[in-house]
């Protein structure tokens, strides 16, 4: 059934009084449902629009118990889409913008793709006759989400295997995953496209000319930015016979870092020991100029951008930490100078309001004041210097990783004060300490062997959710796109895959094997596929598909699952 039209007016004719039946399926299949027996609820005979409109400030948890109420609501709750819109809400508008970016980039052949390791070609055909709604985005991810967290083990299909004989520095998906590009030790950069059909085929293998330390690509994947030992970084486009050409060289570069793509993918910002921060933009034929130049008093170590590219903080090598405005016009003024001094910038809450800096053993964060000025709020004590410290997506929590067997997590008060919320011990090092995109876990790994997950709880306190064991060093753990599942990788040659369960357990469903041991994997983007690098010297591109006893067991009516309802 299609969405409701947002744009219909509230002052349609004021339906019937519904009768009341009791919902013999709902989205909780199996659970108990409750009847509104004495059939007098104002709510009901509110208009149509009304009613739509009410439910859509419902969270989305509150909208999984309505549908449990009556056939009326559920019937109204699924004619609105509001199931899943309240789910796509749960994000924070940048990544809001980067998933429904990754569905609308998509053509109809690469959608289907997309589901069908998931859904039957019947839901597959349903959901893309929805397209033109307005919420087809919202649909299409919430849908998506449920058909992997409702699967119980995945069926793993091993689609590229990428070896380079002097091994690889980074391996990254462009932003609609069907890209991916590997910077390696041995002086070239490989380009891996996906084909209709799901294969990966090598598109291109670029000669650079020294060691590619890393490489990325811009937001739209035409443009490649590959950063060298030579201190030099390259941008590669794509020209329109797919070719990749180099069309910009920026030497001397004060280290690989002071590079990066704004988020539009156009203009690129470089920082080093000549007191400047510069943006170069790309022009009208498709060449890189210089835009803009901000001159600073001292040689800059390292700048950071607000999510939102409105804020630039510098660090400079005189420790400290200036911020710096971007006015209507486009142009930068410096705005405060925290106090104090601050050994790095750590991070740039998404709201532009906080910031976090690393003094020794601390982590600081400052708050914006009313005036402009920055005040620091809290003091985040470790007993060995902090590895990581950084921002929830929705700038409510901190999460402060320390070498020294413990994580921290700080919350947001009302009042804008900081508390310590939870202290997350290991038994040896810590290497990771990460927060999913939905902002409702962290996960921290170590060389104890394990990788813990703790989730946010309703009275806002933290509980350790998940302990997931290696049988050695555990380096990194990574959450997918949409927060339900999360991959740990370690020494001993293995990256597990673990999705979590409707009483918030986690259950392993998947574990990719490399002859040796496994320093990085990520998800890609839309959440088909994992990257896995591997100490072999390999990237490997691995697609996850349901499992054959799972299509044989379970209905594609989309029951709940777990991480859904967390």
């Amino acid at each position: 059934m299609s969405p409701v039209n947002s744009n219909s007016g509230i002052d349609s004719p004021t339906p019937g009084q519904p009768q009341l039946e009791e919902a013999s399926t709902a989205v909780s299949a199996g659970r108990e449902v409750s009847v509104y027996i004495q059939n007098q609820s104002p709510f009901l005979c509110l208009p149509y629009e009304t009613k739509s409109m009410i439910i859509r400030y419902l969270g989305f948890r509150e909208i999984t118990r309505l549908v449990k109420v009556c056939r009326h609501l559920r019937d109204l709750v699924e004619h609105d889409k509001a199931l899943e819109r309240a789910w796509y809400r749960r994000f924070p508008s940048p990544h809001q913008y980067q998933l429904k970016a990754m569905i609308t980039k998509k053509d109809e052949q690469q959608l289907r793709d997309w589901l069908a390791p998931f859904a039957d070609e019947d839901t597959v055909e349903s959901l893309l006759k929805q397209r033109e709604s307005t919420y087809f985005p919202a649909q299409l991810l919430f849908t998506n989400s449920k058909l992997m967290s409702q699967c119980k083990k995945f069926k793993l299909a091993e689609k590229a295997r990428i070896p380079l004989a002097d091994g690889i520095n980074t391996a990254t998906f462009s932003a609609i995953s069907r890209r991916v590009v590997v910077a390696s030790v041995d002086h070239k950069l490989k380009i891996y496209g996906q084909e209709n059909g799901g294969t990966w085929e090598e598109k291109n293998t670029i000669a650079h000319n020294g060691a590619v330390m890393s490489a990325c690509f811009s937001s739209d994947g035409r443009h490649v930015l590959a950063a060298g030992y030579d201190k030099t970084v390259t941008i590669y486009s794509q020209a329109d016979n797919g070719s990749w050409e180099e069309t910009a060289s920026i030497p001397h570069v004060l280290n690989v870092r002071s590079f990066t793509f704004t988020a539009d993918g156009r203009r690129l910002m470089t920082f080093g020991p000549d007191h400047t921060v510069k943006f170069f933009g790309q022009g009208d034929n498709g060449s890189w100029e210089l835009k803009d130049i901000i001159y600073h008093t001292s040689p800059v170590i390292s700048a950071r951008f607000s999510v939102d590219e409105s804020l630039l903080a510098i660090h400079d090598i005189n420790s400290v930490v200036t911020i710096y405005g971007k006015g209507a016009a486009g142009s930068w003024a410096e705005k405060a100078t925290l106090q104090g001094t601050q050994k790095s910038i750590k991070d740039i809450s998404a709201d532009n309001c906080h910031l976090l800096t690393r003094t020794g053993f601390e982590i600081n964060i400052f708050n914006l004041q009313a005036d402009g000025s920055w005040k620091k709020a809290a003091t985040i004590s470790h007993n060995f210097a902090p590895i990581s410290a950084t921002f929830s997506a929705d700038s409510c929590h901190v999460v402060s990783a320390s070498r020294y067997f413990k994580a921290k997590i700080y919350s947001r008060r009302a009042d804008s004060s900081w508390q310590e919320k939870a202290c997350i011990t290991h038994n040896d090092e810590l290497f990771s300490a990460t927060f999913s995109a939905d902002c409702l876990h962290v996960a921290t790994t170590s060389s104890d062997k394990t990788a813990k997950i703790h989730g946010l709880q309703a009275n806002g306190s933290w509980r350790e959710e998940a302990n997931i064991g290696h049988k050695s060093s555990v380096i990194s753990a990574t959450f997918s796109a949409d927060g339900c599942h999360v991959i740990t990788t370690s020494v001993d040659g293995t990256a597990k895959i673990y999705g979590q369960e409707a009483d918030g357990s986690w259950l392993e469903k998947a574990t990719i094997r490399h002859e040796r041991g496994v320093t990085l994997a990520k998800f890609s983007p839309d959440d088909r596929y994992v990257m896995t690098l591997g100490v072999d010297c390999s990237a490997r591109i691995t697609e996850l598909r349901k499992d054959d006893d799972d299509r044989m067991s379970t209905t594609q009516h989309l029951p709940e699952a777990g991480c859904l309802l967390s």
